[in-house]
């Protein structure tokens, strides 16, 4: 799918954000890369296509998709900002995350340590663990959803309008736990570790509800005895 602007850009939307590139596409929407003129800040801007407004239905799922995305914002999930009605359409404005995604990393064959990974793997779990109390629905995770900053990460917002799949989290975790052992420093303590809990996920047949709430747990222990190894250099 080309990636196209519905509308001649640079753009002033709103009195506000300077449309000045297109990051994505899908069906019903555009994805921009703006500014946020008063605040000088990079946000993107999810527009759907002024086509779609004629259809009630494609409108109350772009609705309902920003309502549940900014309830499940949070501390490692890009921030939904507001939502906008201008040039004839709806506009969801979210923080634009500045960072490298995991799959350019793998991609360029960079390595990360299994301390700085078991902190992605938990902010992962915990996201889960949220939609799946929310029941909210998210689009299947992959990891360029997810932003390497230099020693921690953010996600996108994936929340979506619609009910919540039981098996959102085990296809989440379980595609990541295959595509993240690239990325694993194999020099840096623990990486053994590390390997074995990602693959025990993979080798996880009979998921559960509560299932995610353990493979959390082994996260967190493994966090617990790279602090401890910390503390002792």
């Amino acid at each position: 799918m080309s990636t196209q602007s519905v509308y001649n850009l640079p753009l002033l939307l709103n009195k506000q954000y300077m449309l000045t590139a297109v990051l994505r596409e899908t069906a019903d929407t555009v994805v921009y890369a703006a500014t946020q003129q008063d605040m000088r800040r990079d946000v993107a801007v999810e527009s759907l296509r002024p086509e779609c407004m004629d259809d009630p239905i494609r409108v109350q799922r772009f609705l309902e998709t920003a309502r549940a995305q900014t309830r499940m914002g949070g501390k490692f999930v890009a921030t939904t900002l507001e939502l906008v009605q201008a040039q004839g359409s709806w506009h969801l404005v979210r923080e634009r995350i500045q960072g490298e995604p995991l799959d350019e990393l793998i991609a360029a064959e960079q390595r990360v340590s299994a301390a700085v990974l078991c902190d992605f793997m938990l902010c992962l779990c915990r996201n889960c663990i949220v939609h799946d109390m929310q029941g909210v629905a998210t689009l299947p995770f992959s990891l360029q959803n997810a932003f390497f900053m230099g020693l921690s990460f953010r996600l996108e917002n994936l929340a979506i309008a619609g009910e919540r799949d039981p098996r959102s989290s085990c296809r989440a975790l379980q595609s990541v736990a295959r595509d993240l052992q690239p990325l694993v420093d194999m020099a840096s303590p623990m990486a053994d570790d590390l390997l074995v809990i990602l693959r025990n996920i993979l080798r996880t047949t009979n998921w559960k509800p509560a299932t995610v709430l353990d493979v959390h747990e082994d996260f967190v222990r493994l966090q617990l005895l790279l602090m401890q190894l910390n503390a002792k250099l």
